[in-house]
């Protein structure tokens, strides 16, 4: 069986299955979980911090925007290095210290099946109870705001059918519907959503431009549960809607706040903050839909977040490659600092041909096919092409300015 109809027979199976867990959830359960573990490592006291759980990893790249060359620098939310002799807790025992005393800690989890370490206050995930289908729901506070992720299975062949119609397009070969990431003030009741239903409500209802060697069969690789039954009526119809599945989506905001977003392009993020060495206290990375295009590349919408006692930094990225055509990567950034209550959105769009990417990568890379399946890479060389910062401001103070 070839690898391209794999996603088809996936959903086959979905729709014929009985009674039972299917096969498919338990594998998701288990890939969920070890991706989960692999992602967040708590910090070791007994250690010197030879783990770097560096977020905001630097790398200074020319861009160009409008035509002018600047110097800016590429942030990061992962570049997690950890050193083989730290630990890597799977339950709540794991991450036991031999310490007699306890700290207080200036945040605390709300789920307790993810615990706060006595010692170091690190939040325990993933979940030591583990359930199927696959369910995590970590959510911690520190001071007046609430942090949650949601992560879910993929949608059920009936819910896929519900989102097509609803969407008026094909949805990516594997979506996570019902996972998502939230940030709330509970004092001013202001919150900001990542998920997936709004951020494809975003892909465009048109003819993309974009167009590979294999359009025809991809087109009709997405036709299995629609009336259309050629090619000829296939490329028409893909001719309806981004098959990219390119968003700008910058996060869902709460409407009936008192605080809204004000433009201020000359604020920059606080770098030699978020380089600094702090420890994390809560960290996640999770994606909320991708495709693989047929074989021709990939997009992918993921979400990574960490917080620490001060401040917590957000990243939503989209990330596209088109082979042999075009990549694409579109950043959003939610940083907080809890004290000040500041809340700033930085949104990114970058994007190069391929073959110019192609051509940086085999001047710094033995393996550049690696190198282009690594968004943090391919964001470093990326040319930037907008850029929008936004601060949230209180209603009423903006209209005393505009005044």
């Amino acid at each position: 069986m070839s690898d391209k109809s794999q996603p088809q027979n996936n959903a086959r199976n979905r729709r014929s299955l009985g009674s039972g867990i299917p096969m498919i959830q338990v594998n998701q359960a288990r890939e969920m979980f070890q991706a989960t573990v692999r992602a967040r490592h708590p910090g070791n006291p007994q250690q010197p911090r030879e783990t770097e759980i560096q977020s905001s990893m630097m790398r200074t790249t020319n861009t160009t925007v409008g035509g002018t060359t600047t110097n800016s620098s590429f942030q990061d939310t992962q570049s997690v290095t950890v050193a083989t002799s730290m630990p890597k807790p799977s339950s709540k025992r794991s991450h036991e210290h031999d310490h007699k005393h306890t700290h207080t800690h200036p945040h605390r989890s709300n789920n307790p099946n993810n615990p706060n370490c006595g010692h170091c206050g690190t939040v325990i995930v993933p979940s030591p109870v583990a359930t199927i289908p696959a369910k995590d729901d970590p959510s911690v506070s520190v001071g007046d705001w609430t942090i949650t992720t949601t992560k879910r299975p993929i949608l059920s062949s009936d819910e896929i059918d519900d989102w097509t119609e609803k969407l008026k397009f094909p949805i990516p070969e594997m979506i996570f519907g019902h996972s998502s990431v939230e940030l709330k003030n509970t004092k001013t009741h202001w919150c900001i959503r990542f998920n997936p239903f709004h951020a494809l409500s975003q892909v465009k209802l048109g003819d993309s431009g974009l167009r590979v060697s294999y359009s025809e069969k991809w087109i009709n690789s997405k036709l299995k549960n629609s009336q259309v039954t050629n090619t000829e009526e296939g490329l028409q119809f893909g001719k309806h809607w981004d098959w990219s599945y390119t968003t700008l989506y910058n996060g869902t905001v709460s409407e009936d706040s008192e605080y809204k977003f004000v433009v201020d392009n000359q604020y920059q993020l606080p770098i030699e903050k978020l380089t600094r060495r702090d420890p994390i206290l809560f960290y996640d990375d999770f994606i909320l839909f991708e495709d693989e295009l047929a074989d021709n590349g990939i997009s992918m919408l993921s979400i990574k977040l960490r917080v620490m006692a001060e401040r917590l930094l957000l990243l939503c990225r989209f990330f596209l490659r088109v082979d042999e055509v075009l990549f694409k990567i579109i950043d959003t950034r939610i940083y907080v600092e809890f004290n000040e209550d500041l809340v700033v959105r930085e949104w990114k769009y970058m994007e190069d041909d391929y073959k110019t990417v192609l051509n940086k990568c085999r001047l710094n890379s033995n393996d550049p096919k690696k190198s282009l399946r690594d968004s943090n890479w391919v964001a470093s060389v990326l040319p930037l092409k907008e850029r929008v910062c936004e601060v949230l401001r209180k209603k009423e103070d903006i209209e005393e300015v505009v005044e």
